[in-house]
């Protein structure tokens, strides 16, 4: 049976406070079969019903697909003036104001952003999307400004209350205590290295920093060596491409939360961490100032980054091991082009290896799995990306033979997946992202769970006197997500 997330803590607000500004309504109708948008008057009683704070998908069940959305609201006008409305929807959308159609977007397709304009009167105008969606991504992002407001969705009121829903956390402890109560039946009396594993945050909801701050208490918990933010926080997420104030906001929040922990992080930069803020926050340079040199201090030498860019290795104190970490985005989203290593790179950490005594173990980590295990949708790889995917996972066959090779260990897939190659352990940590379940590959593994109830976090440990690699699930899954491996 097809579960549908509602905010039930809103609809008690409204009903109690009856919020000044505008309150979303919608209706949704299930299994929608076209390509298109339907006629909405045709449709009958919708599925479901409730409301919202924005023209958005938040609290829609991210597991649905094929279903057709009225969004409805009415928006008050103080004065006279232009109003810019923006709306990039996957897939079709139409958009009215006060009956009248502003732009139509119809049809399957990624996201497309749509800008129009139309002088609004002092007083109460009703705006109306249509939306639709066909099958793999599915999004609506939302703004609308004057010459006097600055872009802003439209509740502010009804999300500041959504916030103080959020600081309802009890949830937390009990998923770290039952996850923890397996690791310390696994660890015994023996040494281990372990670590939390956060990664794909920017598909949890949209107070997804809180989960940084849940994760620094597991990492407590668990007496973690350090944390590994593994990338995706969302910096390039829309609307933060084209807000800097929204994307600034992403990042206050999320180094907020990174700064509550008193050990180091060790950063992979992800696909979705570039280009925000209409392209302010872009650079290497940039994502290795915010995420990996403010515990250099903490770390000293043991903790050596390469000059503006955003790869270098940890070699973790009292433990022996030396964990990498990769950029897997080459040289970001220029040209076009990401989840590449790129060749200087390469030479880099060929060189490293080659350096590295055959006695010590080593742990890699990126954002993106070069091997084919990473790739769990129909989508085609470049050739560019295929022959750098190869390059790190040769590079890595090759140390196994005559080193110690823990592993290498991502994010990005969106599922948990284990394999062994050539020598090598590749692990997908889920993190807290999500996938359409008609997009899933057979053999792939996928804990569905709502963020607002549950954490979503790999504790991947390390176990050198027996070569003994166990990750532990806090929370989503739980105990059948855990995985298993020698090295």
């Amino acid at each position: 049976m097809r579960k549908i997330v509602i905010l039930i803590g809103t609809l008690l607000v409204l009903a109690a406070c009856g919020p000044k500004e505008p309150v979303v309504t919608y209706k949704l109708w299930l299994d929608w079969p076209e390509r298109q948008l339907p006629d909405f008057s045709k449709l009958g009683d919708p599925d479901l019903t409730g409301v919202k704070n924005n023209f958005d998908l938040i609290d829609i069940d991210e597991t649905l697909n094929h279903y057709a959305l009225l969004l409805e609201t009415t928006l008050k006008v103080g004065k006279e003036e232009e109003y810019t409305f923006k709306a990039s929807t996957d897939d079709g959308s139409r958009f009215y104001v006060d009956g009248v159609l502003l732009y139509d977007n119809d049809g399957a397709h990624g996201p497309i952003t749509k800008v129009v304009s139309k002088t609004l009167s002092k007083g109460k105008h009703d705006l109306k999307m249509e939306y639709f969606d066909c099958d793999k991504g599915q999004s609506i992002n939302f703004l609308y400004s004057t010459p006097t407001i600055g872009w802003r969705e439209l509740n502010n009121t009804l999300l500041d209350k959504e916030r103080k829903l959020t600081d309802k956390d009890d949830f937390v402890k009990p998923q770290i205590d039952e996850a923890l109560a397996r690791f310390n039946a696994w660890k015994g009396d023996d040494e281990v290295m372990a670590f939390p594993i956060l990664t794909d945050l920017h598909t949890c909801g949209r107070f997804t920093y809180k989960h940084i701050g849940h994760a620094v208490t597991a990492a407590n918990a668990f007496g973690a060596d350090f944390m590994a933010n593994l990338g995706d926080i969302g910096l390039n997420a829309y609307p933060a491409t084209e807000n800097k104030a929204y994307a600034k906001e992403i990042l206050d929040n999320t180094r907020a939360q990174m700064d509550k922990y008193d050990g180091i992080w060790l950063y992979a930069p992800g696909n979705h961490d570039w280009d925000a803020g209409e392209g302010e926050f872009h650079s290497e340079e940039f994502l290795s100032e915010t995420f990996q040199k403010p515990w250099q201090a903490r770390a000293g030498e043991n903790l050596h980054l390469t000059p503006g860019k955003t790869y270098g290795w940890y070699d973790v104190p009292g433990k022996g091991i030396r964990v990498i970490f990769l950029n897997s985005q080459g040289t970001g989203t220029q040209g076009g082009s990401y989840y590449l290593f790129d060749e200087p790179q390469m030479e880099w950490l060929q060189a490293l290896l080659d350096n590295t005594p055959a006695d010590i173990p080593v742990l890699v980590t990126a954002h993106y799995m070069p091997h084919p295990l990473g790739r769990w949708t129909t989508s085609n790889p470049t050739e560019e990306t295929l022959n750098s995917n190869q390059r790190v996972m040769d590079i890595l066959s090759a140390f196994s033979a005559k080193g110690t090779l823990i592993g290498l260990v991502t994010g990005d897939a969106h599922v948990n997946m284990y394999t062994k190659d050539n020598g090598v352990n590749y692990f997908i940590s889920q993190g807290y992202g999500w996938v359409v379940p008609d997009l899933m590959l057979p053999g792939t593994y996928h804990a569905f769970f709502d963020y607002k109830d549950n954490l979503c976090i790999d504790v991947f440990a390390v176990k050198p006197s027996k070569r003994e690699v166990h990750t532990f699930r806090i929370g989503a899954g739980g105990e059948a997500f855990d995985s298993v491996f020698s090295y």
